[in-house]
């Protein structure tokens, strides 16, 4: 498809360009040309009639600005001027003559454009300073943005900065993860430590940062509140099993016979054997101690400045305790090697319930993270 466009925008000649009214293009075209044979007429004829439409183009929108009135126009004037400098470099490439042909005097476009960008630079200063008056979030946001166009201009303007470090202050919204144990039954020690070990750092980004500790000298737009509704347990379990686990193996081999029951020949007089295969099995009892804490809960956006839920998501975690133990009788090749494992495994502790409970809080704070990750515009405002 791009050697198609290639193909199709070379075969495109300058006159085209001019007619469409796409003049830079037909301004390219045409100097190409003029480049390898100056004395082509009908190309100095479409280069003369190009450059004064696109210029003319250009000084219209510069006074159209001007007559705005407008004190935002700088940056339009200044890419304007930009335009025709540019313009202007490539068509004086071309000899004098042809220059001469199409009544080309040279412009100080460069006073032009430091005029502009000097102004436009002012103005975004101007326009900052007068937002963060407001100290209000959005303005503070669109005031970083007006600094953001002034470094195009000048790197190292007065003072910009340390303006863009008021405007990040004021427009970041500040949100605190807070863990909440509604479920009336007693958490392990340091469980809630463990949960605001979430690394919700990660996610800070323009405009948002996100604390698990809480920051006094900060002020918190937004609470993110991991609710603990309830926390059932199960009761200690110990399951036995018992099943047989089996295998085809080969033992030796055996003659084949025929219908009378004699053993086949080969062409060459030898008795004919094949692989003999039996089944052998193994008798396996199995121990299954298994216990689990299910936590279950919502996380919570709430809006401090508007003091309100601004949204909510269940969660439900899982902890299960298993561990097997067993022995085997009977021919032992037969066991899988799953099996194998835990044969000859001698019975372990069951958890205590505070530790069982504790244990789920990698994967709460695994659900935690994915939702705030999923749903951080809702803190942007």
């Amino acid at each position: 498809m791009f050697g198609l466009l290639f193909v199709l925008g070379a075969c495109t000649s300058s006159r085209k360009y001019l007619e469409r009214g796409q003049y830079d293009q037909a301004i390219h075209k045409s100097v190409k040309k003029l480049l390898k044979d100056p004395s082509k007429s009908n190309e100095v004829a479409t280069l003369k009639r190009a450059y004064e439409l696109a210029n003319q183009k250009n000084n219209d929108n510069i006074n159209s600005l001007r007559y705005s009135g407008q004190p935002d126009i700088w940056e339009s004037v200044f890419y304007n001027y930009d335009q025709m400098r540019t313009r202007q470099e490539i068509v004086e490439r071309l000899p004098s003559s042809v220059l001469m042909q199409i009544g080309h005097q040279h412009a100080d476009y460069n006073k032009m454009r430091a005029d502009a960008k000097r102004k436009a630079a002012e103005f975004f200063y101007a326009h900052a300073q007068e937002l963060l008056k407001t100290n209000n979030r959005q303005d503070a946001r669109k005031a970083y943005n007006e600094l953001v166009r002034l470094n195009k201009f000048y790197s190292n303007y007065p003072n910009v900065r340390s303006l863009m470090d008021k405007a990040v202050l004021i427009g970041t919204n500040n949100v605190l993860f807070k863990i909440r144990n509604q479920s009336q039954q007693v958490m392990p020690k340091d469980f809630e430590n463990a949960l605001k070990k979430i690394t919700l750092k990660r996610l800070n980004k323009r405009w948002l940062n996100f604390d698990t500790r809480e920051n006094q000298e900060l002020y918190y737009d937004y609470t993110i509140y991991l609710n603990i509704k309830s926390i059932d347990k199960t009761p200690e379990r110990i399951k036995e099993l018992h099943y047989d686990e089996t295998k085809r193996v080969r033992d030796g081999d055996k003659y084949v016979l025929d219908e009378n029951g004699n053993v086949k020949k080969d062409s060459l007089g030898n008795d004919m054997k094949i692989p003999n295969y039996i089944t052998i099995t193994c008798h396996i009892t199995e121990n299954r101690m298994e216990k689990a804490a299910r936590v279950h809960g919502t996380l919570d956006f709430f809006d401090n400045r508007e003091n309100q839920l601004v949204k909510t998501f269940p969660i439900t975690t899982e902890n299960t305790f298993l561990y097997r133990f067993g022995t085997a009788s009977g021919n032992l090749n037969a066991m899988k090697a799953e099996t194998k494992k835990f044969i000859g495994l001698k019975p372990v502790p069951f958890p205590s319930d505070l530790q069982i409970i504790y244990d789920t809080n990698e994967d709460l704070k695994k659900i935690s993270y994915d939702l705030v990750s999923r749903n951080r515009n809702y803190l942007m405002n």
